[in-house]
């Protein structure tokens, strides 16, 4: 922390309650098993009380439920409806008082006297920005970034080393890219004619909607006609290939290592979870679930969980995994059934009625 806090300025800073010990004061944010002296961490409940004997954090925000109980803990208390959202408040204060980028536009960026900068836009070093570009107020862009010809970026966005936000892309408002990002490189479109691989040129753009966030080294592939398409409070993790013309909903959540091929619909609040594959012209419905490494090759509809490859309704392939675990007891069952089988085969009449009696 850049500047210590009172228990009584977090508790504003938090929307807590507080009953004693207001003048306590906090110089770091802290995790449970990291706790100490002058440190603030939180819990989400407290079904074990005694954890809290020798917890050494000088506060801690508990749920609001706790206020009538007696705690083994010395520090300051902090009562809160939700501990964990209260401390993740303390730490965007925390995070808003850090000074991220050099102010001002640096004297190495290269920037086109076309292009349009709005109020208080920050510039770092060796930043390329082309003719045509505008962007909004209060939005940072870090050293090393390429912006090219007739993007619009609106305000405060910000967007870290090494972004590459090709010609024609939109970001709107309060968009995050994290260092390493690409939007707008070509989509992966060729036909076969005349006995080789000919490119297809993609003439499209990306368009992230307001609060979007794409972490790093993800790459969004520019639409071949019309767009691709990231909807509002979407947030994309590292290594996420997003193929051209595909369009995404809200708040959908894809995790590292997914890849989308080309002109998939995905719904409103849908999440992929890490290295799910998805085949291209298809529609994923709103608030869809799909398990790791999974592969999905249709369309799945709205609101249900899946997992596996072919990616099927979760309780379906949890069932068929716990059969294919029992897999090599059943082929051994199997071999010896098998074994016993031919022996019988070989037997006489008089033999088979005898195995048959038990004889």
């Amino acid at each position: 922390m850049k500047k210590a806090l009172t228990v009584a300025e977090i508790a504003q800073i938090t929307q807590s309650q507080v009953t004693s010990k207001t003048d306590v004061t906090i110089s770091r944010l802290c995790a449970l098993e990291d706790a100490c002296e002058g440190g603030i961490c939180y819990l989400t409940s407290i079904d074990k009380p005694e954890l809290l004997k020798n917890l050494k954090a000088s506060a801690l925000i508990v749920p609001e439920e706790a206020q009538n109980k007696e705690l083994p803990f010395s520090g300051a208390l902090l009562y809160a409806k939700n501990p964990e959202w209260a401390f993740i408040l303390l730490m965007k204060y925390v995070d808003a008082q850090r000074q991220k980028h050099t102010p001002g536009i640096h004297p190495t960026a290269v920037i086109s006297p076309n292009a349009k900068l709005g109020q208080n836009v920050c510039v770092g070093a060796y930043t390329v920005i082309e003719d045509g570009v505008t962007v909004g107020d209060n939005t940072v862009i870090f050293p090393q970034c390429y912006i090219g010809k007739d993007v619009s970026i609106g305000k405060n966005c910000y967007l870290y080393p090494q972004v590459v936000i090709r010609e024609d892309c939109v970001l709107k408002d309060y968009v995050i890219l994290q260092a390493g990002a690409t939007i707008g490189s070509d989509g992966f479109g060729f036909t076969f004619h005349e006995g080789r691989h000919q490119k297809i040129p993609q003439i499209g753009n990306v368009v992230l909607g307001n609060d979007v966030e794409i972490q790093s080294n993800t790459c969004i592939d520019r639409a071949k006609l019309a767009s691709t398409v990231i909807g509002d409070n979407t947030k994309i993790d590292n290594l996420v290939q997003v193929g051209h013309n595909v369009r995404v909903g809200q708040a959908a959540i894809f995790c590292a290592q997914v890849g989308i091929a080309g002109t998939t619909e995905i719904g409103n609040g849908v999440i992929l979870a890490g290295q799910v594959g998805l085949a291209g012209h298809m529609k994923i419905g709103d608030r869809t679930q799909v398990g790791a490494q999974s592969g999905v090759i249709g369309d799945l509809p709205a609101g249900q969980t899946y997992f596996g490859y072919p990616a099927m309704p979760q309780k379906e392939a949890f069932k068929q995994l716990a059969i294919l675990r029992k897999l090599p007891d059943m082929y051994k069952d199997f071999k010896n059934l098998k074994k016993e089988i031919e022996e019988t085969k070989k037997l006489s009449f008089w033999g088979k009625l005898k195995k048959l009696l038990g004889r």
